[in-house]
């Protein structure tokens, strides 16, 4: 994690909002660099005045203990991890009460920055990027870590070279109960198929997100085209990527990386030697500048700014007595000032990261579970027709109903014999996740639990992709309209 390791701001630094803290365990925070599924990122500044990127997991893998042990490990694991084409990590805190992870900066937009910006890139320069991303892997896994995230906003475009960021994060995440709860583990356009169907992964997944990388780098599009998560993800278990676009030098090593069986993929160093050997001389050196003109002259605009002075902190004035008996005591005063603007800031930082975080809201007073917010818009009574290729029954009727803002809704899918309960587990001004609660199921067509994912779509509708919890690769897409 560096330049950005997530989605965020495009080709450029965005400031501190008045709710971001301003210091975090002695680390000056200049700018934001992004946010990802995982937590939010900041450009800040070691007491020396390095740059680096320090990343600040989001609130529910702070609360949930497997995720720290798991988390602690990963890092430990990471922090081996010495390949040039990666960014270092630094330093990290999993028992803060917002674990965080320090890396070095890099001074280039990611590849998903500078693709929605420039275009897709020669195959030249996307050889050469398969060949950085590979020797990354190489030395991601041999320090025994497999990525698991490897997607466009993960790599990061250094004059010298492309570098991997975020290993380390996905795996300590994915065992979790957070990822029923709206943490993603991984990009459906960049799982491999055996991620999608609930498989063991190995490293040879991140040559499948490699391969797609390359796609995606080299016609702008992603290989398994777009649409709602759980299409994307049933396309890349069972249907061919769409290459249409690829140059030919790129096409034949892109097709072996996507092979759906990971036994018939390349391991990274064969993907290295074949980039290699179409793109550099005799000396096996890589002829820079390795990106686009344009591309090329922006990166100047990423070099890291100044870091800023922390302002002195507030503090009300002492009680008027003889300036000999203040005087002795200045020194332990400052210390006490300082440890409490520590405290302060660390504070600022969880009370802004739990009020920011889409779908959440504080918890209680008691304890007990904050609220779904955001659920104004689920009201009533939405319908629709469901394709679901791989089921029983290819299409049936959907009728979703939620009574109003946080409470419990009910489902009817008639066509199947089925219904039962709705509990919406996590919500956005956009989109909402769900899940089901089978309590009549008839005729045995249904599986006992279910996932919903929800987005609304234009003015009055919403799409819907259901999802077996059994059985990831078995999915159902709509598009349902509300009941007058």
């Amino acid at each position: 994690m560096a330049r950005v390791a997530g989605e965020g701001s495009r080709l450029g630094l965005e400031p501190l909002t008045s709710g971001d803290p301003r210091e975090i365990a002695g680390y000056r925070l200049r700018s934001r660099l992004g946010a990802g599924g995982m937590g939010q990122v900041y450009l800040a500044f070691t007491a020396g005045g390095r740059p680096v990127a320090l990343k600040v997991m989001h609130p529910q893998l702070a609360g949930d203990g497997a995720f720290r042990r798991r988390f602690e490990r990963e890092v430990a694991a990471a922090r081996r991890v010495h390949g040039r084409y990666t960014a270092q990590v630094l330093d990290a805190d999993p028992a803060a009460s917002a674990p965080w992870l320090v890396t070095a900066y890099v001074p280039g937009p990611s590849l998903r920055e500078a693709v929605q910006e420039y275009g897709p890139m020669p195959e030249r320069t996307v050889l050469i990027l398969m060949a950085g991303v590979s020797e990354a892997l190489q030395a991601i896994h041999a320090a025994g870590l497999v990525h698991r995230d490897l997607k466009p906003s993960n790599v990061l475009l250094a004059p010298g070279g492309p570098r991997v960021i975020d290993f380390g994060i996905a795996r300590a995440a994915e065992d979790t109960e957070l990822t029923g709860t709206g943490i993603r583990v991984g990009s459906a356009h960049y799982m491999a198929p055996e991620q999608v169907a609930g498989e063991p992964v190995t490293a040879a997944a991140d040559v499948f997100a490699l391969g797609a990388l390359a796609v995606y780098a080299a016609t702008g599009r992603a290989a398994f085209g777009e649409g709602p998560e759980l299409a994307v993800m049933y396309r890349v278990r069972h249907e061919a990527a769409n290459l249409n676009g690829c140059p030919p030098g790129l096409r034949p090593i892109a097709e072996r990386c996507l092979a759906k069986n990971p036994a018939g993929r390349p391991s990274p160093a064969e993907v290295l030697g074949w980039c290699q050997n179409r793109t550099t001389d005799e000396t096996q050196q890589i002829t820079l500048p390795w990106l686009p003109p344009a591309l090329t002259r922006a990166l100047p605009g990423h070099v890291a700014p100044r870091p800023v002075p922390l302002a002195p902190p507030t503090v009300a004035a002492a009680p008027a007595g003889p300036p000999a008996s203040r005087r002795p005591r200045r020194r332990s005063s400052t210390r006490r000032l300082r440890t409490g603007a520590g405290i302060l800031a660390a504070i600022v930082a969880c009370a802004w990261l739990l009020a920011h975080q889409p779908g959440s809201a504080p918890a209680g007073a008691s304890g007990s579970p904050p609220a779904v917010a955001h659920t104004s818009w689920l009201a009533g009574t939405w319908v629709g027709a469901a394709d679901q290729p791989t089921g029983t029954v290819t299409r049936w009727t959907a009728e979703l109903s939620f009574p109003g803002p946080g409470g419990p809704g009910t489902f009817r899918f008639p066509t199947l014999g089925c219904s039962g309960k709705l509990i919406v587990t996590g919500t956005t001004r956009t989109s909402a996740s769900v899940r089901e609660h089978v309590t009549r199921n008839q005729r045995k067509l249904c599986a006992p639990n279910g996932l919903i994912r929800l987005t609304r779509s234009g003015a009055r509708g919403m799409d819907m992709a259901w999802q077996d919890s059994a059985d990831r690769s078995n999915v159902a897409t709509a598009h349902l309209s509300p009941v007058r």
